[in-house]
């Protein structure tokens, strides 16, 4: 799993968790108590819970036992996950499982699993819930494995068998009778193979170095009954047809089918080489542009009419989404006194009327109160080459929200980050001209671009927008100087709520940066500066992914797909992570 160990199997009862809903949560509600959850049980703060995916710091974390995959969001389920993922971290040295790892599927599918169970069977007396949850949780994976049809062959109730007796053996628990008697021919047949290495699994399950022998003795027993069976078999004859997603995970790198990717990054050598301090061979090249002056008029006038007609045919309701904006984001401030009411506060001045008319009652008044919004919002886009065929959704993307957010009264701001070359342009030829020095750092000319500026209303700035879909602004990417800037233009904005939107595809490149420096290096510097910012805590930066799920950069982020219809779901989806605290 790619982690440090934490803890020892004397695991100490931590605080009891705060009450959960009894209902079965959402994947929002469990976001908000998941990682609080695996925070308390490992005492790691760094470690996320988001979108089913755990993160310690910004970096994905595999979770690649069997009973791990595809939980159902139901309360026993998602508990049981998290209580089983908490206990791996605390208890499994993950270096020392991986030194061992088979590399075939099988195998390694089994001896994953054995790790898991080995110290889900470690749980303290002091957690009898933990050991339920995750006990419901192993029992709900066995019963859709036997429900998806796959026991009906010879190998799918092996490998159930080799599970179930697994699970049974280290956590000294009973199946229940329906999977006890649908595995019992072949539990018979595996007493004589494998029997010794139950005794020798259950004995050293709290010495993970002495577990890892009669783990690997069970995985490689049965990857070879596997391959034997399947050579065995003849040529043509099917598997079992499967009933509904179940599925078994044998390859640990694929992505699924319901999933968009994850951006994956790693250290960089040349960051490390220069104390951490990220370096500018020279600035000299850089400038920061008006959208609207890197276009013709017309063709700019021509993009903006394409877009308004989209918009129009697209259904999407503007008014509601600044109905949403307005109510989340806006603040009632006092706004005056409404007088002549029938309750409220007493009216001083009309204390008279009472006294000549007993039978007044219009002698209170009260505040009046107004939505007063405060907040600022910048849009960032990735003007990088691979965001070129995805600049129409972008535009329309950008425009109706910024417009439901003006609408909303929120000041709303649109940059973007692009570089003026390829390659490195003029920066590259005078590095060449300086020798070549190593570890230059960034090696090109950036461009800031403006589409359209804070202090604008909509209708005079929305203009800059279309510039969006002029091809050749799309070169490379440099995202940490670009969230940097537009950081800083955010808290010159007299504003008490400050939200940065970043919308990308993926990681910063910058092709003649990352030659001579090293690939990862644009990565650290974006992670470095989205690390102060979270420490400053002034700018809340959020991000969408293009196609790609940005968790390794952005704690608070929606991955989304571009490619299909623009709804109000995708749309109220983008304004919830706008407007969440």
């Amino acid at each position: 799993m790619g982690h440090e160990v934490i803890g020892d199997a004397n695991l100490q009862p931590a605080e009891p968790a705060a009450p959960l809903n009894p209902q079965d949560p959402t994947l929002a509600e469990m976001e908000a108590w998941g990682g609080a959850l695996l925070r308390a049980i490992t005492g790691n703060g760094d470690l996320q819970w988001s979108g089913q995916t755990l993160y310690a710091g910004t970096m994905p974390q595999a979770l690649l036992a069997a009973h791990h995959t595809d939980v159902p969001v139901a309360l026993a389920d998602q508990r049981g996950l998290l209580d089983s993922v908490g206990l791996r971290f605390s208890l499994s040295d993950a270096e020392l499982h991986s030194k061992h790892q088979p590399s075939d599927p099988v195998e390694r599918m089994l001896f994953e699993l054995l790790e898991q169970l080995r110290v889900e069977s470690l749980v303290p007396k002091a957690w009898p819930g933990a050991r339920d949850n995750m006990r419901q949780r192993f029992l709900h994976w066995a019963q859709s494995f036997v429900d998806s049809g796959l026991t009906e062959s010879s190998l799918g109730i092996l490998l159930l068998a080799v599970a179930l007796i697994a699970w049974s053996r280290l956590t000294d628990q009973e199946m229940p009778d329906r999977m006890s008697d649908a595995i019992e021919s072949t539990r018979m047949a595996l007493s004589t193979p494998l029997g010794q290495f139950w005794v020798q699994l259950r004995r050293t399950r709290e010495d993970q170095n002495a577990f890892i022998e009669p783990a690997l003795a069970v995985s490689r027993w049965v990857g070879q009954a596997v391959r034997a069976a399947q050579e065995d078999a003849p040529r043509g004859n099917g598997n079992p047809k499967r009933r509904g997603k179940f599925a078994l995970p044998l390859h640990f790198e694929s992505q699924s089918d319901d999933e968009l990717p994850k951006a994956k990054t790693g250290d960089s050598r040349a960051w490390a080489s220069s104390s951490q301090t990220y370096r500018v061979f020279t600035r000299k090249f850089d400038r920061e542009a008006v959208a609207s002056e890197l276009i013709r008029h017309a063709q700019l006038l021509e993009f903006r009419e394409k877009m308004d007609d989209e918009i129009a045919r697209s259904g999407l309701h503007v008014a509601r989404l600044a109905r949403y904006f307005q109510q989340r984001l806006a603040t009632p401030q006092r706004d005056g006194w409404n007088f002549g009411l029938e309750e409220g506060y007493l009216d001083g001045s009309r204390l008279a009327q009472l006294v000549s008319d007993p039978q007044q009652r219009a002698i209170f008044k009260d505040e009046m109160q107004r939505p007063v919004n405060e907040t600022a919002v910048t849009f960032l886009l990735d003007c990088s080459g691979s965001m070129k065929s995805r600049a129409k959704q972008m535009s329309i993307l950008v425009d109706v929200l910024g417009r439901a957010l003006d609408m909303a009264g929120v000041s709303v701001e649109v940059l973007g980050f692009s570089t003026n070359t390829w390659n490195g342009g003029r920066v590259m030829r005078e590095w060449k001209r300086a020798g070549q020095p190593q570890f230059p750092g960034r090696l090109n000319e950036r461009l800031h671009i403006v589409f359209k500026d804070a202090g604008q209303r909509w209708r005079h700035g929305r203009q800059g927008i279309a510039a969006l879909r002029k091809p050749d602004i799309f070169r490379e990417g440099i995202d940490g100087e670009g969230v940097d800037w537009a950081c800083q233009r955010l808290l010159a904005q007299p504003a008490r709520r400050r939200i940065l939107m970043v919308i990308s595809d993926g990681c910063p490149m910058d092709t003649a940066t990352h030659q001579f420096n090293d690939e990862h290096y644009l990565d650290q510097h974006l992670r470095q500066v989205l690390a102060t910012r979270e420490r400053a805590g002034d700018v809340k930066v959020c991000a969408l992914g293009v196609g790609l799920d940005l968790g390794v950069f952005y704690r608070q982020r929606l991955a989304i797909d571009l490619e299909q219809t623009m709804d109000e779901g995708l749309m109220l989806a983008v304004a919830e992570l706008i407007c969440r605290r």
